[in-house]
């Protein structure tokens, strides 16, 4: 309702103004949580791997088929604002945080940029950026080169990156381009909607993470058997021997689980050395 004296011009403003203070107030609590989320994460040591792209790219529906979540997958400019993030388990037992981001355009206007940060700094903070790409669409490339654009006007350029060709169920036999890879070594060709390449896509996960793990071997008496369900629920078992008067694992574990398995640690710092140095060459 128009105030006295107030013209139509001056509602519509003043109406719009209100709308902008309503929306800033909302960016101001989702930044909020995104911190106490964020503290949250550091306090587990879990790693981080943002889903960026293009619009409509297929983001949404990759989160949905690999954590089971129910994040709003639509065909439409911006479909997901506030950044949804599910923890996943890799086949290597490692706990993963993957977020699902806003869709990318070209030349994402500065007003934006600033609007979304909320979102946009769950990019800066990632361990790892999982780039899905329309794979089928005729203007793939500039969509990457799009999305390259933001990361850089972000900060968030240079950032490991797992390429993700999604929708190659829409594409015929041979209509993977092979320039794709070419480009990107380690990338995958999914179809988040069929399932087509998931397990290949979890696999090169736990591969580009494995570095934030440390390699040990351990020496667990057999009555200890709380320390040996905690040893394979938190790490990667590769080998276990129950014979002899110990339990002996090789094992890959989070660094910030170190101390806990400390006592049962044989050689480890020059196997954690050595190991490492194998897995460089």
């Amino acid at each position: 309702m128009r105030g006295d004296g107030e013209t139509q011009l001056e509602t519509d403003r003043r109406r719009v103004q209100d709308r902008i203070a309503r929306i800033a107030d909302e960016l101001d609590v989702v930044r909020r949580q995104r911190t106490t989320q964020r503290n949250g994460r550091q306090r587990n040591q879990w790693p981080l791997a943002s889903i960026v792209g293009y619009t409509n790219a297929g983001k949404s529906t990759l989160l949905n088929a690999l954590t089971g979540a129910s994040s709003l997958a639509e065909d439409k400019v911006f479909a997901t604002l506030d950044p949804m993030t599910r923890r996943l388990r890799l086949p290597t037992n490692q706990n993963v945080l993957l977020t699902d981001t806003v869709g990318f355009i070209r030349k994402l206007p500065h007003g934006l940029v600033e609007a979304f940060k909320a979102t946009l700094e769950e990019v800066v903070q990632a361990d790892l950026l999982v780039h899905v790409v329309d794979v089928s669409h005729p203007q793939a490339d500039d969509q990457i080169a799009a999305v390259n654009s933001v990361l850089e006007e972000i900060g968030a350029a240079g950032k490991p990156t797992l390429m993700v060709f999604n929708k190659v169920d829409r594409l015929g036999v041979n209509g993977f381009r092979s320039n794709h890879f070419d480009a990107s070594p380690h990338a995958v060709g999914i179809s988040a909607k069929t399932g087509e390449g998931l397990s290949e896509l979890l696999a090169q996960l736990g591969t580009m993470l494995r570095p934030a793990r440390e390699f040990v071997e351990l020496s667990v008496p057999h009555h200890d058997s709380a320390a040996m369900a905690r040893l394979h629920s938190m790490a990667q078992v590769v080998e276990r021997n129950y014979d002899g008067e110990t339990a002996r694992f090789k094992a890959r574990i989070p660094p910030h689980l170190h101390q806990e398995f400390a006592p049962y640690i044989v050689n480890g710092s020059s196997r954690r050395h050595n190991h490492n140095q194998n897995l460089k060459s």
